[in-house]
C-alpha cells in the first residue's frame, strides 16, 4: 500500500512534464491567446513542485520531530510579522496607485506582494531561528 503513494508523486512529475511540454507547442496554436500556454506551463511547474515536496517528505518520514512551543511560537511571530510588512507594502502600492505617479497592473501588484509574503517570511523564520526564541 504504502509503494503506491510514493507512485502518485512519480505519477505527478510525469504529468507536470507533460503539461510543460504540452505548453510549449501551444503557444504556436494559440496565437490569439498567449496566456493559454503560460497557464498550461505554469500548471506544469506547480504539479512538479508539490509533487517533489510529497517526495521529499516522505523520503524524511520518520525523521521529523514534532514541533515543540519555542517553535511554534517563533513561526507565528515570523508570519505575524510577514503579514505586516506584506500589509504595508500593499498599503503603499495602493498610495502608489492613488496618487498616479506609477500607473500599476494588477499582475504586478499581486506578484509583488506574492514575493514579499514568501521572502519575508523566510528571512522572519531565520531570524528567530537565530535569535532562538521570541518574547
Amino acid at each position: 500500500m504504502k509503494q503506491k503513494a510514493k507512485e502518485r508523486y512519480w505519477l505527478g512529475l510525469i504529468v507536470g512534464l507533460l503539461l510543460i511540454t504540452a505548453g510549449i507547442p501551444a503557444r504556436a496554436i494559440f496565437t490569439d491567446q498567449p496566456r493559454v500556454a503560460l497557464f498550461i506551463i505554469v500548471a506544469g511547474a506547480a504539479l512538479i513542485v508539490t509533487s517533489m515536496t510529497g517526495i521529499y517528505l516522505r523520503s524524511r518520514g520518520g525523521e521529523a520531530e514534532d514541533p515543540d512551543e519555542r517553535d511554534k511560537r517563533m513561526r507565528r511571530a515570523a508570519l505575524s510579522d510577514s503579514w505586516i510588512i506584506t500589509f504595508w507594502l500593499a498599503m503603499v502600492l495602493l498610495c502608489i496607485d492613488f496618487t498616479g505617479t506609477i500607473e500599476l497592473q494588477a499582475t504586478e501588484v499581486l506578484m509583488a506582494i506574492f514575493y514579499c509574503m514568501g521572502i519575508s517570511a523566510a528571512f522572519f523564520g531565520w531570524k528567530y531561528r537565530e535569535m532562538g526564541d521570541v518574547e
